[in-house]
């Protein structure tokens, strides 16, 4: 057919509305279509000479064909298509300039951005032909919209796509010109919050099409990625922690690698991971001990495999901020000179951490202090304000009296916990007198009167002869195996050897059910109460703080009973120490919007201060200084937050990879001696988000193209699109209407279908 018919009215008929313009009423044309092979028919009934049923069909055929022909040409056959004035109007072409387009997952290892060139600016690229219909545009996008005019200018270095951005700020550029369409070339990974197709939808109201042009694999065939590394952002001294890291494969399933975290140049931490099955997500855990105190920037390095097509995803940076502070205040109220007191204490004072302020009964209206700061610290006893209280992070109750508070002790003690979000563990054996005070709804057992427990399980931590005065050696519970308060070792098999080998404790106090929300930690092997072990060690969490409670008071055989230089009941205390004062509220707190930061994301600051009470206050004055990771230091100041009491926000732009470090100042506007100085930092590290789930989304693609009016190919189809643009409806496209009756090929074809009827007619003698 394209002998008779030009290369313009083939694409006219591919892309152009096929009707007629003498067309009657559709059914009519319909049953004139119909009727006219059944005349023919008709008349081949009876003929000059007899005809077997071959030649009668294919003279009817051939007589019917010609009718059609004759009828198709008589009704006028139009195309109808959409054309514009050549140089008259504007294309936009958009090219995904992120770091995914760097990934080599085409033929022969190809860029996608090279491939993308190619198709652009080669000699025979589209780019040329475009421009010759049309006035072309061209930009690169990656978190911003820019001018481009050669491939050079293409590097796949921007560390986001975002789709949705680069459209709305190409209609702002272009919005006051007579834009044709928009070609937008990507691998349709956007990993912004904004959905692209809201852009499409306006663009398809302006009656601008958007064609789409997908480049890249659906899924990348051989890759392991971190896609989550967990670790504490803040921790202690002397504090072993878990990094947990989750690990994306395709294409290695059951193979090993080796994971690896990195101190500069010094390897801290590893392991082996085996990796599950192909397009399956792990998580692994290493151990890490901080060396230094200061913020560290961590690097967890994944072992590349062979042929492993995107590595930038085989690197992570993580910030650890093992920086000096203050230590964590706790105050140690006991009724008695015990020797657990002894050696909580001494594993106390070998912790830098922590601050161990005691208030010890020695006799009758005697009492003794230790660790204190001041001299008029604990002078007058407890604490009986919230100023005075509220100094400390964690409270521990030993074997004291109820006769030791006043019910507004307790009432203080109980907001201590709810609202200043402090820490209390009570050690050893609970006064009758405590179990219906407030006292017994912060715990996380129900204390119960002794009289109440049966006989043999009466007399607690007081009676070494009896059944709960015994030696017994304590049972982790699952909850108990996993907890970081009693972890010995970061092995599993090796952290349950140790406490099989730890020495057996002497007397437990029994108490009533651990309460709905609580964790049992320890339990005793053999005693039963209610139908239910007995609790040896129990922790919940009670408003904004949490509660701790141990039911014996011998503990400190762990250590008396072990050899000189094994630190298993230091270790233990501490950890329980820790995790009971750590997250107690502080008069300033400095919070990030993120975890971590890639270079040109804004930085949101935000500070909550707290007066003397714990209360929020809204009228201090802040500023911020933050050093960058090249050393230069900027100020501002932080403005409150009027939706939000207490809190002060402040934001900038992260310019440089590396380690920020910001120091906020504080001047409370009561003058309630606030704390006027507090530090923190974060980390601007490598973009991973253009490498993790990297794979060609044609899905949202061919969305943006659908919701606009337009279409989308793959690259290897961008040819097509040329051909496509020219005829696509448009806010400045004219309607054209080409006749088909008079062409060529029609003539022809009738010529043709009455030449061969008329040769087979006289090759049978048929008149």
């Amino acid at each position: 057919m394209s002998f008779f018919l030009d290369a313009s009215t083939i694409e006219a008929i591919r892309a152009g509305q096929f009707s007629f313009a003498y067309a009657p009423h559709p059914l009519l044309a319909l049953v004139l279509f119909l009727a006219l092979p059944v005349v023919v028919w008709l008349l081949y009934r009876r003929t000059t000479r007899p005809l077997s049923r071959r030649w009668k069909a294919l003279l009817i055929t051939l007589r019917s064909l010609v009718a059609l022909v004759l009828l198709f040409m008589l009704l006028r056959p139009v195309i109808t298509t959409w054309q514009v004035n050549p140089q008259e109007t504007y294309l936009a072409v958009l090219v995904d300039d992120s770091q995914s387009m760097e990934i080599p997952d085409l033929p022969g290892q190809q860029r996608r951005l090279d491939a993308v060139t190619e198709e652009l600016y080669a000699e025979n690229g589209v780019l040329a032909p475009l421009s010759e219909r049309y006035q072309v545009r061209t930009f690169g996008f990656n978190t911003q919209l820019r001018r481009i005019s050669a491939a050079d200018d293409l590097s796949a270095t921007g560390n986001a796509s975002r789709l949705d951005l680069a459209l709305r700020q190409v209609r702002e550029q272009l919005g006051g010109l007579p834009l044709s369409a928009v070609v937008l070339i990507s691998d349709g990974a956007d990993n912004a919050e904004a959905d692209p197709l809201t852009s499409a939808r306006e663009f398809a109201a302006d009656q601008v099409p958007i064609f789409t042009v997908g480049v890249g694999q659906t899924q990348i065939p051989r890759d392991i990625g971190i896609t989550e590394v967990s670790a504490a952002t803040t921790i202690l001294d002397n504090t072993v922690f878990d990094v947990q890291v989750s690990l994306a494969q395709q294409g290695f399933a059951g193979r090993s690698v080796r994971l690896r975290i990195m101190d500069g140049e010094t390897e801290v931490a590893s392991r082996t991971a085996l990796l599950g099955p192909d397009g399956s997500s792990r998580r692994y855990e290493l151990e890490l001990s901080p060396e230094r105190r200061e913020p560290i920037l961590y690097e967890l390095q994944v072992d590349e495999l062979d042929d492993e097509i995107i590595l930038q995803n085989n690197r992570y940076q993580f910030l650890v901020d093992n920086s000096e502070r203050p230590p964590l205040d706790i105050l140690y109220v006991d009724g008695h000179p015990r020797n657990e007191f002894k050696f909580i204490r001494r594993a106390a004072e070998g912790d830098e951490s922590l601050r161990l302020a005691s208030y010890l009964q020695t006799g009758p209206g005697r009492f003794y202090r230790q660790g204190i700061n001041t001299p008029t610290e604990l002078s007058d006893g407890f604490p009986d304000t919230a100023e005075e209280l509220y100094q400390y992070d964690a409270v521990i109750m030993g074997d004291i009296g109820r006769e030791f508070f006043t019910d507004e002790q307790l009432t203080l003690l109980q907001d201590f916990v709810a609202e200043r979000g402090g820490g209390l563990l009570v050690a050893g054996m609970l006064d009758d007198a405590f179990v219906d005070t407030v006292l017994g709804d912060i715990l996380p057992v129900t204390p119960v009167r002794s009289e109440v427990l049966p006989s043999f399980l009466q007399g607690g931590i007081q009676r070494g002869s009896h059944a709960t005065g015994e030696l017994f050696t304590p049972r982790l519970t699952s909850a108990g195996e996993f907890s970081p308060l009693l972890r010995l070792d970061s092995d599993d098999a090796v952290n349950r050897r140790l406490w099989g080998e730890m020495p057996a404790l002497q007397g437990i106090y029994v108490t009533g059910r651990p309460k709905p929300g609580a964790s049992v930690l320890l339990e005793h092997p053999s005693l039963q109460y209610q139908n239910q072990t007995v609790p040896l060690l129990a922790t919940q969490r009670y408003g904004s703080g949490r509660s701790m409670a141990l039911t014996t008071a011998s503990t400190w055989r762990w250590q008396m009973l072990m050899p000189y230089e094994d630190e298993s009941h230091q270790r233990i205390w501490r950890q329980s120490l820790r995790w009971l004062a750590q997250d107690a509220l502080e008069r300033v707190t400095i919070n990030f919007d993120r975890p971590f930061y890639n270079q040109g994301d804004p930085v949101n600051v935000s500070a909550t201060v707290l007066d003397a009470e714990y209360q929020p206050d809204n009228n201090a004055s802040l500023y911020i200084q933050r050093t960058d990771p090249l050393g230069d230091v900027s100020d501002s100041s932080m403005d409150w937050d009027i939706d939000e009491d207490g809190v002060y926000r402040s934001q900038f732009t992260a310019d440089a990879e590396g380690i920020y470090r910001i120091l906020v100042d504080v001047a409370s506007a009561a003058g309630t001696g606030i704390e006027t100085e507090k530090q923190a930092a974060f980390v601007v590290t490598p973009s991973l988000r253009e490498y993790n789930n990297a794979g060609l989304d044609s899905g949202m693609l061919g969305r943006i193209a659908e919701t606009s009016g337009g279409r989308y190919y793959t690259l290897p189809q961008i040819g097509q699109l040329v051909d496509d643009i020219q005829h696509a409806p448009g806010a400045y496209s004219r309607e054209v209407q080409e006749d088909l009756w008079d062409k060529p090929f029609l003539l022809g074809l009738l010529i043709a279908l009455m030449s061969l009827d008329w040769a087979a007619r006289r090759y049978r003698g048929l008149s």
